[in-house]
């Protein structure tokens, strides 16, 4: 043997300090480089792993702009391997706990349903119960488990029927339905049970006469324990657990019923009249005794009226004549207007229908309103001339703004406005505050003061049409299209 272990000079690891001056090209090349690489490949691919926001944008531009003048560096480093590797895995750390520190949270699609057939079927109405969402469409009505996507339970009217009426409010575990023949009345409702989609029971109604298949709103209610219908020249209420009939309610003489809608203990009526103004009415549920009676101040007729709230007592009412009223009014127990809340004013047009009155979007069963009522305050997309602009040779250029407005009930006055960067497609309440979405990010807002506390991009997807938003969780929600034939899909999860 030439010598003992002991006489053995031991190796010594790399270390910084064997760097020489020469070193400190491919040094600096090898961190900034493998730096910018991880920031450029993170923004890219960062969105499928639930990072966005712009400041993923701003570190994708840093990333393409610094490659320029460091792409040099970092091809020399990896021609001294010895101390180009240790850089840029010192690089690649930098890289990521830069883009983990500045990058958000985003949403993604956690699941999504198969596209709908026939490529003409429209959704006419959603529910949200518990962990489900409900979409219906006029053949089949399907409820999604929304943190998973799964079917739960699918409901098809009988024979060759369709679904035309839903109630808008759900209770007791249970929704309204609707059903007719083509070219003939809705004139059957079932009480589906929300958890299993069995019908509790079928009730006959003396409905008005339709054209075709299609839907119409306000025809059915949930009030308490009663399911309310519109029942021939009257409304029609039946206890909720058994469909027996509990109490009828008629108009004035010379009125018909128009819209039916329903609250805790509460039932409220529209109805309208031959050469007068259409009237207001609020019942008890229990027995059908009145309330309130008012005329609304609409002298012309109504092309569309919906109850927002029965508590406060608030009513969109959009008269026929172009100098009508075009408003949200709110009333007092007694039925006196406590404020009027223009739909087109100085500042703002408001989506008190989300797409508008004749705009995509609709859903005719139940509309997906874009107004929401939450502690005497009216919570509305508003709108200025100019919010969306298209440009370029074949319109592929979009700049787009956004806000949401809150009014008081009691004066009518603007209380707070938020900028959104985008129009709003969905609305959602939860607990005190307001989720908006846009095209593309969910924002979270405060019913009281309208600060923004939340905000999420929605990665790789967009909502471009109204659709049906339902908080099913922490950060989790679910976002149901009236058009699901096309690229988005008619149900999806985020998170």
């Amino acid at each position: 043997m030439n010598g003992t272990i002991s006489d053995r000079v031991p190796e010594r690891s790399w270390s910084w300090r064997d760097v020489d001056l020469e070193d400190l090209g491919p040094v600096a090349g090898g961190v900034l480089g493998a730096l910018l690489i991880t920031l450029g490949l993170s923004a890219l691919f960062g969105g499928d792993h639930g990072y966005g926001g712009t400041s993923v944008d701003v570190m994708a531009i840093i990333a393409v702009i610094g490659m320029m003048p460091c792409g040099a560096g970092f091809i020399l480093s990896m021609l001294h391997p010895k101390v180009g590797l240790p850089s840029a895995a010192v690089g690649v750390l930098l890289g990521l706990g830069i883009f983990v520190t500045f990058a958000g949270h985003c949403l993604n699609d956690t699941w999504t349903a198969p596209p709908d057939r026939p490529t003409g079927i429209r959704a006419v109405g959603t529910w949200t119960s518990g962990d489900l969402v409900v979409r219906a469409r006029p053949d089949r009505v399907v409820a999604y488990r929304g943190t998973t996507g799964e079917v739960a339970w699918s409901w098809t009217p009988p024979a060759e029927d369709s679904v035309c009426a839903m109630s808008r409010e759900t209770g007791g575990g249970v929704g309204l339905i609707g059903h007719g023949a083509h070219d003939r009345p809705c004139a059957a409702v079932v009480a589906l049970d929300l958890a299993t989609g069995a019908a509790r029971w079928t009730a006959p109604v003396d409905a008005p006469a339709r054209t075709g298949d299609g839907a119409a709103a306000g025809s059915l209610a949930i009030a308490g324990d009663r399911a309310v219908v519109q029942d021939g020249a009257g409304w029609r209420a039946l206890a909720l657990a058994d469909g027996s009939t509990a109490w009828r309610s008629a108009p004035d003489a010379g009125c018909a019923p128009l819209h039916v809608a329903g609250g805790p203990g509460t039932v409220v009526t529209v109805a309208q009249c031959d050469h007068r103004s259409p009237v207001l009415g609020s019942l008890s549920a229990a027995d059908g005794s009145e309330r309130l009676h008012a005329a609304l101040p609409l002298a012309n007729g109504l092309r569309t009226v919906a109850v927002l709230s029965t508590a406060p007592l608030t009513v969109w009412a959009d008269e026929t004549g172009e100098r009508g009223t075009h408003a949200v009014l709110s009333f007092d127990p007694s039925g006196r207007i406590r404020s009027t809340i223009p739909v087109s004013g100085d500042a703002y047009d408001l989506d008190v229908l989300l797409g508008g009155t004749s705009g995509p979007g609709r859903f005719t069963a139940r509309p997906l309103y874009g107004a929401v009522i939450e502690d005497d305050l009216l919570i509305v997309p508003g709108e200025k001339p100019g919010d969306v602009t298209i440009g370029g040779k074949n319109h592929n250029t979009r700049r787009a703004t956004g806000r949401l407005v809150a009014y008081s009930l009691a004066d009518g006055g603007e209380r707070w406005t938020s900028g959104l960067d985008d129009q709003v497609t969905g609305l959602a309440v939860d607990g005190a505050g307001v989720w908006a979405m846009t095209r593309s990010t969910v924002t979270r807002v405060d019913a009281a003061t309208g600060h923004q506390d939340a905000q999420f991009p929605v990665h790789d997807t967009e909502s471009d049409y109204p659709a049906d938003l339902s908080v099913v969780g922490p950060n989790r929600f679910t976002v149901l299209a009236e058009d699901g034939t096309a690229a988005e899909p008619p149900a999806r999860g985020l998170h």
